[in-house]
Order: structure tokens, then sequence, then C-alpha cells
């Protein structure tokens, strides 16, 4: 049988839909999959923002108990601050979005 023929024979039996319509699902499933692992990581990114911004805090807490001159203290507790706003909204704007904190 000559290729022309088997593509005849292929188009006739409904095999060239059929295989349209599986390549088609395979690309929505990769679609699917890549969009799985998206939301992921950006949960996982939430996550590590909070972590990040609870761990600058900490940082400059700690600044401001060890510091020994008030202006150095004061300006520690000006980062504290900061940076513990940042993790309140972080925490406000990403609740029930993100992965589970640890």
């Amino acid at each position: 049988m000559m290729d022309g023929e088997q593509s005849q024979l292929n188009l006739q039996g409904g095999g060239l839909m059929e295989e349209f319509y599986r390549i088609n699902w395979l690309k929505a499933r990769a679609r699917r999959d890549r969009w799985k692992e998206e939301v992921s990581l950006v949960r996982h990114e939430m996550l590590w923002t909070c972590l990040w911004f609870e761990y600058h805090k900490n940082m400059w807490e700690k600044r401001a108990l060890q510091s020994t001159e008030p202006g150095k203290e004061a300006y520690a507790k000006k980062q504290m601050g900061l940076w513990n706003d940042f993790a309140k909204k972080a925490k406000l704007m990403f609740q029930g979005k993100q992965v589970d904190c640890i």
C-alpha cells in the first residue's frame, strides 16, 4: 500500500480527527500541568516573602537590643517596625492563598 492510500484510509476511518483531538488533549494537559506548577511556586513564594520579612524584623530587633547608642537603637527600632509592617501586610494580603506557615 502506498502512503497516499494509507492516509486516504486514515482520513476515511476518522483517524485524522482522532489524532487531532489526541494532540490537542496532550497540549491542554501540558498547559494544565505548567499552571499547576506555577500556582505551587507562587504559593511558596508568598510563604518565602513572609519569612523574609520576619527574618529582617528579627535581625533589626537583635540590633536594637545590642545597641549601646540611643541613635543607633532608635534607627534599629524604626527598621524593625518597617519590616514588621511589611510582614503584617504580606500575611494579610496572602491570607488563605499561600502554603501553610512553618
